[in-house]
Formats: C-alpha cells, structure tokens, sequence
C-alpha cells in the first residue's frame, strides 16, 4: 500500500521523510496511519501530454551573396 508519511519514522531501518510516498505493506500501513504518522496516498496519474503546435519548416539561410 502507498502512504504517505506526514511526520518523520523510521520504516524497515530506513528515515521516511515528511511528504515522502513510500509502498509498504498493509500491515505496516494501518500502524502509520493509526499512529498519525502516515495517510493513504492518492494515486497519482501521469499527467496527459500537452498539445504542441506544429512547427512551421526552417527555411535554408544563405551568407553572403552567391
């Protein structure tokens, strides 16, 4: 299960940060989170692409005159 921490602990010998996401088990979970140290955390979703406008074509630069 996903929590995350909202006051510092210790997990499995590991430090668990303010704002840190961690997977733990359910277990461990409902200690955290009956303890007040840990919520259950959102999901968290990949934010859709964002629409780029087509690029118009470079044009050929010349120098100097030829």
């Amino acid at each position: 299960m996903r929590v995350e921490i909202l006051r510092q602990t210790s997990i499995a010998g590991r430090p668990a940060r303010v704002g840190d996401v961690v997977e733990v088990s359910d277990r461990d979970a409902r200690l955290l989170i009956g303890s007040g140290k840990a919520t259950e955390a959102p999901l968290v979703q990949d934010p859709a692409p964002t629409p780029t406008a087509p690029r118009k074509p470079r044009t050929k630069r010349t120098h100097g005159d030829s």
